[in-house]
């Protein structure tokens, strides 16, 4: 189903937010498959959570909810035994990026240090 929406007029413009918001809208997010390599698909989606530092059981965690429809088509793809075992062979390979802040105190024993340059 097509939803028909006038044309704006030249020079006019309306936000997305100010606009009435349709049970049709066509800026409804959609989720659908197209065709493509699927092995390169899993490659890539798991390096993308390996790279903000989601791990093994993380990332089969996450397949396992419909909500994430990528994820959770692979594992329904391939079962979740042969997921879990690419998912860690992905891993062993690209590792999963892990990064700690923390932050220090001010230092309160400050001293200048001066500095003298002969050429």
């Amino acid at each position: 189903m097509s939803l028909q929406l006038p044309l704006p007029q030249p020079g006019t413009k309306v936000h997305p937010l100010d606009r009435e918001m349709l049970p049709e809208d066509p800026l409804e997010m959609q989720a659908f498959e197209v065709p493509g390599d699927t092995e390169l698909m899993f490659r890539i989606v798991v390096e993308e959570f390996a790279r903000m530092g989601w791990d093994k059981a993380a990332i089969v965690s996450l397949a396992q909810n419909p909500f994430y429809a990528s994820l959770h088509g692979l594992l329904r793809l391939h079962g979740e035994e042969e997921f879990t075992r690419r998912v860690g062979q992905i891993l062993s390979r690209v590792g999963v990026v892990k990064v700690r802040i923390f932050e220090r105190p001010p230092a309160t024993d400050l001293m200048q240090i001066e500095a003298s340059f002969n050429p």
